[in-house]
């Protein structure tokens, strides 16, 4: 296949197993290893290593996963209280990358994912209090009832991001073998 073959190929393979078709194993695990080798090729052009932080950031920058979170993230905010303003928009860009960064960052570390969750959620404190803010002024609803009922998805997706890090970090087949 060629590139864009392939890429039309895993992608339609990603939909699948998000959409439930595709059942069995360890569905992150069987998500990353869909464009395994490419996207491994791509960070090691840049003469990225595997074992290195940059080489999780890179995988994980073609994955998507910040924008995903952000788009999740906005979506429930516009089913509740409509359009997003510019400002409302760009502080939680910037909190949702906030939280995606300091997940990788975590990840690298050996504590539970949990634990490095709930750090990089901490970490983001500046960023939470301008969203709140900027979710305050653009809704007129309250900002910290808000905060407090994101919390946990937030948590969530940062777990995924520590997960996700952690089973790139190393390179192609270094989940395999570590099972």
């Amino acid at each position: 296949m060629k590139g864009t073959e392939m890429r039309i190929a895993a992608t339609l393979a990603v939909s699948l197993l998000l959409s439930g078709c595709v059942t069995g194993g360890n569905d992150l695990e069987d998500a990353l290893r869909l464009t395994e080798a490419e996207d491994d090729a791509h960070c090691r052009s840049l003469l990225i290593q595997p074992g290195e932080l940059v080489y999780a950031q890179c995988r994980l920058a073609m994955r998507k996963t910040y924008l995903n979170n952000y788009n999740s993230r906005k979506a429930l905010i516009q089913q509740q209280y409509g359009s997003v303003s510019g400002e409302l928009d760009q502080a939680l860009r910037a909190d949702a990358f906030c939280n995606y960064d300091e997940s990788v960052k975590e990840a690298v570390k050996p504590v539970a994912e949990d634990v490095a969750a709930a750090i990089a959620y901490g970490n983001c404190a500046t960023t939470r209090d301008a969203l709140l803010q900027a979710f305050q002024a653009a809704t007129g609803a309250d900002g910290t009832a808000f905060s407090f009922g994101e919390q946990p998805a937030i948590i969530q997706q940062n777990i995924t991001a520590i997960r996700e890090a952690r089973l790139v970090i190393n390179g192609p087949g270094a989940a395999q073998a570590a099972l």
